[in-house]
């Protein structure tokens, strides 16, 4: 018997009836083995229920889509994932899903322990109160992405430090609740952080930038464009002790050449930089991408003949 591993489905019915008789019961049968589902569309929580029951092995969930313009899903189809993926669900993705409330996240939290990625994008309704929770309850989270949630405050990054010690990524952009204390509480408690998305967090300043420099010398990738209040003054720091970073963007910041100059000397595994809008960069260096360490290097020199780098 053929075995479906994956499932991808756009919801486009008047009402579940119409789904159901579209699949027989031998194409049904192939779903118990069926290990990752993504799910959009003008969702009836019946479906993605109906779905759902029928793939007993599950271990990533993603619903919704930034593109979609009606709501997607209730909490009812996070009870439903929470009773047929307890134990068992390693990811899950909800974007733009602006029905579903704190009610089914915690209920998730206290069911699905075993999570290690977990993506909220524009939901709109999702509050402290269940991030708390799911922090509390799934401290194996490795990655964590909340972008565009503006119900979301320090509180919440604050208990994820506290319990998710083995956090790994993190992208908190146009999360406009997220201060210097959540970065500095990261910075001190996951140190083995390697990625940082921070785009558009204007709270954001150099005090905690210099934290993560300090504490997470792993970091890969960091992200920090729109993030006005960062200058030279953590961009140094970052580019000395993080000499494994692979990617930067510090597009719209207040940095100037001299954090360019420090990048290149130190941070020679660097294969993308941006550095769009840096109007405190000398002419040659605005509004350009960078491809490696060596590409920054030769325009620096071309500004600098006499730079020892």
């Amino acid at each position: 018997m053929r075995r479906i591993y994956f499932i991808k489905m756009y919801f486009d019915f008047e009402d579940d009836s119409s789904f159901s008789s579209t699949i027989d019961n031998d194409y049904i049968d192939q779903f118990r083995y069926t290990q990752h589902v993504f799910m959009t569309g003008p969702m009836i929580d019946d479906m993605a229920i109906f779905i759902i029951s029928h793939c007993p092995c599950l271990l990533s969930i993603d619903i919704g889509d930034y593109d979609e313009p009606d709501p997607l899903g209730t909490d009812l189809t996070l009870l439903s994932i929470a009773e047929h993926c307890s134990g068992r669900l390693q990811s899950l993705t909800l974007k733009r899903c602006n029905q579903i409330t704190d009610t089914g996240l915690i209920t998730i939290s206290m069911h699905c322990r075993d999570m290690q990625s977990l993506h909220l994008g524009a939901c709109d309704k999702i509050t402290d109160a269940s991030i708390i929770s799911l922090s509390t309850h799934c401290a194996g989270l490795q990655s964590i992405i909340f972008n565009d949630s503006d119900n979301i405050t320090d509180t919440s990054i604050i208990s994820i430090s506290t319990h998710c010690t083995g956090l790994q990524s993190l992208n908190l952009s146009i999360c406009q609740q997220i201060s210097d204390a959540s970065i500095i509480s990261i910075s001190t408690r996951c140190t083995g952080l390697q990625s940082l998305y921070v785009v558009g967090c204007h709270r954001i300043s150099d005090i905690s930038i210099i934290s993560i420099s300090t504490h997470c010398t792993g970091l890969h990738l960091l992200n920090l464009c729109k993030c006005r209040k960062i200058t030279d003054s953590s961009i140094i720091p970052i580019s000395e002790n993080c000499t494994r970073l692979k990617e930067l963007d510090i597009s719209c910041t207040n940095i100037s050449d001299a954090s360019l100059i420090a990048i290149v000397k130190n941070c020679i595994k660097l294969q993308f930089l941006k550095t769009d809008r840096c109007h405190e960069l000398s002419s040659y260096m605005l509004h350009r991408d960078f491809k490696s360490a060596s590409e920054l290097r030769a325009v620096l020199l071309s500004i600098y003949p006499s730079l020892l780098i």
